[in-house]
């Protein structure tokens, strides 16, 4: 054996061994084949109005007639073909009941399949002929949904308006019996203390059951938050509807007390409240006193009194 790789004729032997070996290679990867490779698919946007109750084929056979070169290159790279494949291109083939019958032809596949994998294969055959899909009808229900907060604001700042929750309502599909007794969905819970800036988050809802499904997963949550300032205004105290009689009222005046977003306080004026002065049912003389009217941006925090007298002339 030594004196075999020794000999000076080993070397021309072995590359000429090697050129015959490539040639025949060539010779036989030049001819044609046919061969069964796997296609894998992976469905996609299914219909949220039903529940899908069979399982169809998602592993395609696939029959291909083509070069040796072509087949090597397959097996060499790309054996695991998968595909994507939208539900929106499945046919309507009948409904019986509460059960809808779709179904995707695999012929109508073989352009994917060749533009996916950019093979110039010849496809002579694809099993099954077939993919067929059986869903059952949703029952569905418009549900509230119901953010989970735990908030506090810091000392300077409130929330400024009313929070927003977009959308404060959404379509949920399932079982009848689930949705009959569900009347709101909770978001995910949500905790922030010492707030001084407005709040504009994502918040995914807490589904409970996993039957039910929604037209969406997550919610989006605003509020608004200003710093706070306080402001007082003093109001006369009158009696509505007595312009005929001659009463007086003690004290004359009451002072109210709010709260208002700083961007807000120079927008405030005395005219923008009205404060009403009910007397006691039982003819006391005393009068209380609530505002019938203040601007929506402030917080009254006291009226000061809240109570008065009056004594009426005769």
């Amino acid at each position: 054996m030594k004196k075999f790789f020794t000999d000076e004729r080993t070397i021309p032997f072995l590359i000429s061994l090697l050129i015959a070996f490539g040639l025949w290679l060539l010779i036989k990867l030049s001819g044609d084949f046919q061969t069964d490779q796997k296609v894998y698919l992976h469905f996609q946007n299914f219909p949220i109005d039903k529940v899908l109750i069979n399982k169809p084929d998602s592993v395609l056979q696939i029959r291909t007639h083509n070069n040796g070169f072509d087949v090597l290159s397959q097996f060499l790279f790309n054996r695991n073909k998968s595909l994507d494949i939208d539900f929106s291109r499945a046919k309507h083939l009948e409904s019986n009941n509460n059960i809808q019958i779709y179904y995707i032809l695999s012929s109508a596949l073989n352009y994917d399949i060749e533009d996916e994998f950019k093979t110039a294969e010849q496809i002579l055959s694809v099993r099954p002929d077939s993919i067929v899909f059986k869903f059952e009808n949703l029952a569905s229900k418009k549900l509230k949904i119901e953010p989970q907060l735990k908030i506090s604001f810091n000392r300077r700042f409130k929330q400024y308006k009313k929070m927003l929750v977009e959308p404060d309502s959404i379509l949920f599909f399932g079982p009848v019996s689930i949705l009959n007794s569900i009347h709101s969905i909770n978001t995910q819970a949500f905790n922030l203390q010492d707030i001084s800036a407005s709040i504009d988050t994502i918040l995914n809802l807490e589904i409970p059951n996993s039957k039910l499904i929604g037209a969406q997963s997550n919610i989006k949550l605003k509020i608004a938050v200003e710093e706070y300032t306080e402001g007082k205004v003093s109001l006369p105290i009158q009696l509505k509807g007595r312009s005929r009689i001659h009463y007086k009222v003690f004290p004359s005046e009451a002072q109210i007390t709010y709260q208002v977003a700083l961007k807000d306080y120079s927008k405030i004026s005395p005219s923008d409240f009205d404060l009403s002065a009910i007397p006691d049912s039982t003819e006391s003389g005393k009068l209380y006193l609530h505002l019938s009217r203040q601007p929506e941006n402030v917080i009254v925090s006291n009226i000061q009194p809240s109570t008065a007298e009056y004594i009426i002339f005769k």
